[in-house]
């Protein structure tokens, strides 16, 4: 079996730079609110990390799961499991994506969390791809918008568990 080239689209200096940019620009934007991080498991654990320490005061964070399949080229959410301690009855929620496309599980999440009596929700997208919106979606604060052209790995984002380490975003070029 020939492994997948890798072609690098952001190297790791590129990503720290707009980590740390993100979280000035977060920092300043929620100074007078508490808001909760909510980080969904899977790929943006490691921007979740990096995201922390770029904030430079005490803040809030969390991770959920969220189940869902993509039958028939729709995602249907299935359910979302959280830890018990996240309570968000009138909390700004600020939510962590690793890859905003169709904004199905983005909407979901949305009615779900304000249904719960969040006060707010917004969104953080690593990698936002709106031409694949199929529903209306205002991502708040994006690190980048490359085109989709084959699956993105590194930095979190995995396939069948690898890639996920590396240190930047790229794509898999298959040979």
């Amino acid at each position: 079996m020939t492994e997948p080239q890798i072609q690098i689209l952001f190297d790791a200096a590129t990503i720290e730079k707009k980590v740390a940019a993100l979280g000035q620009q977060l920092q300043a934007d929620t100074v007078d609110s508490d808001p909760v991080l909510v980080s969904i498991v899977g790929g943006s654990v490691v921007f979740l990390a990096d995201l922390l320490r770029a904030i430079q005061r005490p803040i809030r964070y969390e991770t959920v799961q969220v189940q869902y399949s993509a039958s028939s080229g729709d995602d249907d959410v299935l359910e979302i499991h959280f830890p018990l301690s996240l309570t968000v009855k009138d909390q700004s929620l600020v939510i962590l994506k690793d890859v905003v496309a169709t904004g199905v599980i983005e909407n979901y999440l949305t009615s779900q969390f304000l249904e719960l009596g969040a006060k707010e929700v917004r969104f953080v997208a690593l990698i936002d791809v709106p031409e694949e919106r199929k529903l209306n979606l205002a991502v708040h604060y994006q690190l980048f918008t490359p085109k989709r052209a084959g699956t993105f790995v590194g930095y979190g984002l995995k396939v069948n568990g690898r890639y996920g380490n590396l240190p930047y975003l790229g794509r898999l070029v298959e040979p």
